[in-house]
């Protein structure tokens, strides 16, 4: 203990402990990526697809009463250099075709809220994402939501995000909109209040438009939650730098909820290849990365904020609907060009093309050419990968994964949160698991040891390229070429893609 009776840090101070519990550091933590190396998406046979889409005419075989929907809007103004969303550029002074893309959103919204299996389930909330969906025309922002608040059950009193960035979040009117139809929470990226790691990373928007997006909520009286999204393990970013950056977006702008995520660094997409090339820098070592993790949470929780899931903080002390079924406790449909569904057992991603996409709503309602069942077993082994986001375990859940799936796999599960409880990344509460602080410092790596068991090669071989040894955490060149980074950068094709 400190003298001031806090506990003693793990990564800050001039003598930090520095615990090591697993034997690597993830530099990527945004895992949703390896999902994708659990399952052959484009295996499916078509038959088997439009079987599993019709099966949504049954209402029973739920395994979630609670459902929501996704919304993925694939356009956006400029692309930054981290991203590995599924977007396409702006339609420069194209606004007809954002208005036939919103055309068909309307449609398979339709489809979804006619299946007797959605119509059986609560609805809890609403998330338009991207991309982003800022980029819309306004009036198509106003027929959709005109749309949802008729087909939509409770969308008055349901949870409504809307996700956008700064400078065509300013827009005019657009605020306008979203207040006058309700939706609570506005959540857009900000990533670095650095200027000049900004320009690095590929974003085009301004301080000036972050500035106009809160003075014009202010001015309306809107009083939605503000979400924002900030990077951090930047290029060239110090720890000192992203605690001047943390303290100044407090000051400045108190967002009802921030989302901090590590910066994503894959082989083979732009950021990185701009760091192998030596035009942009390298960012620090694992030991600052660890350090700026540890900050963040000293400091946002100092500051009132709840760490609602492992990479958000909220001044609401439970997780939003969003982050719950993105967790994998609720159901979702994915709506629109790319996105993903977890529908009773079932999982799917919607097709990557705009054209494909809309063919498919023409042809059968639902895009989808890829949906599949995964079983009781899949839908828990989902919850057991998410725990260490969620936080939470229930005891009542992990029996019911051990009553329902093999015992080899039961007992490696049973093994890896053995290994966390002596690790002291989780609690045992009784009832439940917990994460406790230092887990969340390292909730990339709990997530993949509950992962590891479910991938494939290609995601096998993903994961071991994005994972640090312990001697190498001071190796100021994290990203020197080496064969396995040449060729994943030669083979892109070869490897998942990560879609919304």
């Amino acid at each position: 203990m400190t003298q001031t009776g806090q506990p003693q840090p793990y990564y800050l101070g001039d003598n930090p402990s520095r615990p090591v519990p697993f034997d690597g550091v993830m530099t990527v933590s945004h895992y949703i990526m390896p999902n994708f190396a659990t399952m052959d998406w484009h295996q499916v046979p078509r038959e088997k697809v439009i079987e599993n889409i019709h099966s949504l005419q049954d209402p029973g075989g739920n395994l979630n009463d609670r459902i929501m929907m996704y919304i993925h809007v694939p356009y956006c103004k400029s692309f930054c250099h981290y991203c590995n969303f599924n977007r396409f550029h702006y339609p420069k002074q194209d606004s007809e075709r954002l208005e036939r893309y919103t055309d068909y959103l309307i449609k398979e919204i339709d489809w979804y809220m006619r299946q007797p299996y959605v119509r059986e389930r609560e609805f809890t909330a609403v998330y338009v994402g991207g991309g982003s969906p800022s980029t819309l025309p306004t009036s198509a922002v106003e027929r959709l939501s005109e749309h949802l608040s008729k087909v939509v059950p409770n969308f008055d009193s349901i949870e409504k995000s809307f996700t956008g960035e700064p400078r065509t979040l300013r827009r005019p009117g657009l605020l306008d909109v979203l207040k006058d139809h309700g939706w609570n929470r506005i959540t857009f990226g900000i990533e670095t209040l650095n200027e000049k790691i900004h320009r690095k990373i590929g974003r085009l928007d301004t301080r000036e438009d972050v500035d106009a997006v809160f003075d014009r909520m202010r001015s309306l009286g809107y009083t939605a939650d503000t979400c924002v999204d900030m990077m951090y393990d930047l290029p060239g970013q110090t720890l000192e730098g992203f605690q001047d950056e943390l303290s100044e977006l407090l000051t400045c702008y108190d967002p009802s909820e921030i989302d901090l995520f590590t910066t994503i660094y894959l082989p083979y997409r732009p950021l990185h290849k701009l760091i192998m090339d030596g035009r942009v820098e390298q960012p620090g070592s694992p030991w600052q990365l660890l350090a700026m993790r540890e900050h963040l949470y000293d400091t946002l929780s100092a500051a009132g904020y709840h760490n609602t899931i492992a990479e958000t903080w909220s001044k609401r002390p439970e997780p939003s609907q969003y982050q719950t079924a993105h967790c994998a406790r609720q159901d979702i449909i994915g709506v629109g060009c790319a996105a993903r569904g977890n529908v009773r057992d079932m999982v799917s991603i919607n097709p990557e093309k705009v054209d494909d996409w809309q063919r498919n709503v023409d042809e059968q309602g639902a895009s989808t050419e890829t949906l599949q069942s995964i079983g009781y077993e899949g839908v828990l082994d989902r919850i057991m990968v998410m725990f260490p986001r969620y936080k939470s375990l229930e005891k009542e859940l992990l029996a019911d994964y051990a009553a329902r799936i093999d015992e080899d796999a039961f007992e490696r599960v049973r093994a890896v949160l053995d290994g966390h409880l002596a690790a002291g990344v989780i609690d045992d509460e009784g009832d439940r698991f917990t994460v406790t602080k230092l887990g969340v410092i390292w909730h990339g790596n709990l997530q993949t040891d509950y992962l590891r068991h479910t991938l494939n090669t290609k995601g096998e071989v993903l994961m071991n390229h994005l994972t640090e040894a312990r001697q190498d955490f001071d190796n100021e060149n994290r990203f020197d070429v080496t064969p396995e980074t040449v060729f994943i950068k030669e083979h892109d094709a070869e490897y998942p893609r990560l879609m919304k």
